[in-house]
C-alpha cells in the first residue's frame, strides 16, 4: 500500500469518529429537547382551569400548542434512536401528553 492508501484510510477513520460524535451529540441535544418541551407541556396542561379568564386560558393553549407537539415528535425521535436503551425508553414512557 502506497502512502496516498494511508492517507486515505486516516482520512476515512477521522472522518467516521467525527460523524459519530456529532450523532451522539444530536441524540443528547434530542433527549433534552424532549424533556424541557415535555416538562412545560405537562405543567400548562395542569396550569389551565376553566375558571380562568378567557385571555390567560388562550395563552395557555398557545403555549401548549408550541411545547406539546414539540415533544411529541421528538419522543418518535428518541424511540428511533435509543429503542435499545431500556432507562431513556422508561423515562420517556412517564410523559403522557
Amino acid at each position: 500500500m502506497g502512502i496516498e492508501m494511508y492517507k486515505f484510510i486516516i482520512f476515512f477513520i477521522s472522518l467516521s469518529l467525527c460523524l459519530s460524535v456529532q450523532a451522539t451529540e444530536q441524540k443528547n441535544s434530542d433527549l433534552q429537547s424532549f424533556i424541557e418541551n415535555a416538562e412545560i407541556c405537562q405543567h400548562l396542561a395542569s396550569e389551565w382551569d376553566s375558571s380562568l379568564p378567557q385571555v390567560q386560558q388562550r395563552y395557555i393553549e398557545e403555549q401548549i400548542d408550541i411545547a406539546c407537539p414539540k415533544a411529541k415528535h421528538l419522543r418518535e425521535v428518541i424511540k428511533r434512536g435509543y429503542h435499545d436503551n431500556k432507562k431513556i425508553m422508561e423515562m420517556i414512557e412517564r410523559y403522557d401528553f
